[in-house]
């Protein structure tokens, strides 16, 4: 009876061995055929953009050639015509006069932004998205205190990358987002927040160990459609309190140039959901400190060379008014900020010169590649693929 049992538990053993080599060979031979899958995307992607670029390169020849033969032969035909005294100055200002009425008028600003755009890049950036190469990516914002009220989180400026090689053109566009259309600009946005919403609620909790700076672009102050798409991503996430976890770096030139409808923006969001604002694109600097309070903004996001200004501009200290008059009552535009909770960032720290120049100057936070460099993940995350928010 011994033996049989032990015989009965080989055999068990032997199968539960053989299921596990089975199913190893399954999903290696999974593995395999994804990445077949993968190689075939991506050659397809490079042969697309091989094509697209030939294409571009041709129009722009066509197009150089077209202009060359029109200036060939308009030129002998103005040198041909021969008016004397009054009659050429007439008719030389008849001429003017018709072609600037032929001329188009100058484009808004809006306009501008949709012209500037490349239609090949933008199509290329929605193919990418759907197709999940584009990813979120976070760089440290490192804080150069231990008195910072944010040392219990860590801080990331938000940002994405493209997994495609040998194609600068799709990653410089997604490093500068306010170069697109306002139609991709709304795309990229959404995307943008609905990860940042995933980070924050994945742990279950209030208590996300993170802060996410997001900059906005000029979508979120053309229309309404962003706003109220954010209204209800907070609607649907309001038991954890997202806004505590999200600094919203608003440029100050988007600022100025939709104020009613940014103003209705930061009013809801930091008043309403404890969004933290942040200001960037300052200048000039002298008139930072007013900016800062019609933008409700406690953080400031300047360079070095803005920094050090900060430092030198000298201002009343109206806090001193029992001071002895005998003594200087001045102190720098930066005291000032720090002394009203407003907290600066410095960027472009790529080197140690700069990173010892910025604590030098007064720094509260820094970012850079030489102190954190970008990265497509959190450490200790989950994949956050799964999750539903609409």
């Amino acid at each position: 009876a011994q033996a049989e049992a032990e015989m009965l538990a080989a055999k068990q053993a032997k199968e539960k061995l053989e299921a596990e080599l089975k199913a190893v060979a399954e999903a290696r031979a999974k593995a395999e055929a994804e990445m077949l899958v993968i190689r075939e995307a991506k050659e397809k992607l490079e042969a697309e953009l091989k094509a697209a670029t030939e294409t571009k390169s041709k129009k722009e020849t066509e197009a150089n050639n077209v202009t060359t033969n029109v200036q060939t032969e308009t030129a002998p035909a103005t040198q041909n015509i021969n008016y004397s005294g009054d009659q050429k100055t007439s008719v030389s200002n008849e001429h003017e006069t018709e072609v600037k009425e032929q001329q188009p008028l100058p484009p808004t600003t809006e306009e501008k932004t949709e012209t500037t755009s490349n239609p090949d890049i933008e199509n290329l950036v929605r193919k990418l998205m759907e197709e999940k190469k584009i990813v979120q990516t976070y760089q440290p914002v490192i804080a150069m205190s231990d008195d910072s009220s944010d040392e219990s989180y860590e801080i990331y400026k938000t940002g994405l990358l493209a997994y495609i090689e040998e194609n600068d053109d799709i990653n410089s566009a997604l490093s500068d987002i306010s170069s697109l259309s306002i139609d991709l600009q709304q795309l990229i946005n959404e995307w943008i927040f609905r990860q940042v919403f995933l980070r924050i609620t994945e742990s279950g909790t209030t208590a996300c160990p993170y802060k996410f700076l997001i900059t906005l672009t000029e979508a979120w102050f053309t229309d309404i459609k962003l706003f109220d798409w954010l209204q209800k991503i907070l609607n649907q996430t309001k038991k954890y309190n997202p806004g505590k976890s999200i600094i919203m770096d608003i440029p100050l030139n988007l600022y100025q140039k939709h104020p009613k409808r940014a103003s209705a923006l930061v009013n809801t969001l930091h008043k309403t959901h404890h969004f933290t604002i942040a200001l960037s694109t300052a200048d000039p600097v002298d008139e930072i400190e007013k900016n800062c309070a019609s933008t409700s903004s406690r953080m400031l996001l300047i360079n070095l060379a803005q920094l050090q200004q900060l430092g030198e501009i000298l201002v009343p200290d109206i806090s001193n008014e029992n001071k002895d008059k005998s003594e200087d009552n001045n102190t720098s535009l930066l005291q000032i900020l720090k002394s009203k909770g407003i907290r600066v960032v410095t960027s472009g720290i790529e080197d140690a010169t700069l990173l010892t120049d910025a604590i030098t100057a007064g720094t509260d936070f820094v970012i850079g590649d030489f102190v954190g460099e970008i990265q497509d993940n959190l450490a200790e995350t989950t994949t956050v693929e799964s999750f539903e928010l609409t």
